[in-house]
């Protein structure tokens, strides 16, 4: 039986959009049966059930908060999910676009997993962090990210720990960034 999946994202720029899309088009190469993307802005909550797993993106915006277009659906999360913990026995991760120049550096992810938890779902693996716009490096790493979320949500692969989260020096690996390119670009200013 292939599993049955569900990715589901609010995106502002494209970013956590191009996530989702890309989720997809590797979990749907791998073989599993997968639903979306699906833009949650406007949408219910109860679109997440009845599936095997769950991808969730959204971006950060500003200083650690939901961008007010996934609040809706965060709201719906919490009204409709959470008092019968209608989740439980679905697997999940999240994903989502973020900036270091703001002080909660992509915090969005860990609301995300935090929600699902309270609506009984399991989190799998650290949820993936993408800075600013995707490159050739980080297509390829939000590939394999899925593929792992995949593997995990089968039982292919045990579960990860999902905190703690991942830090700008991770999302610089996902980037492709060096350490030393992350020196000379702090050095000269440059944006990431």
């Amino acid at each position: 039986m292939k599993p049955r999946i569900l990715v589901a994202f609010a995106s502002v720029s494209g970013n956590t959009a191009e996530t989702a899309r890309l989720c997809v088009q590797a979990m749907q190469h791998a073989g599993a049966e997968v639903i979306g993307p699906k833009n949650v802005r406007g949408g219910n909550a109860s679109l997440l059930c009845g599936f095997h797993g769950v991808l969730l993106g959204a971006p950060t915006w500003g200083e650690g908060a939901h961008h007010p277009d996934f609040v809706p659906f965060d709201e719906s999360m919490l009204d409709q999910l959470v008092p019968g913990a209608l989740l439980a026995g679905t697997r999940a991760a999240a994903f989502g676009g973020c900036d270091r120049a703001y002080r909660h550096f992509g915090r969005a992810i860990e609301l995300l997993e935090d929600r699902l938890l309270q609506c009984g779902a399991q989190i799998v693996q650290r949820g993936l962090k993408i800075e600013l716009a995707h490159n050739q490096h980080s297509r390829a790493a939000t590939s394999q990210w899925a593929l792992d979320c995949l593997a995990r949500i089968t039982g292919e692969k045990s579960l990860q720990p999902y905190r703690p989260a991942m830090t700008t020096a991770d999302v610089d690996q996902v980037m492709g960034i060096s350490p030393q390119e992350r020196s000379r670009r702090d050095n000269a200013g440059l944006m990431p």
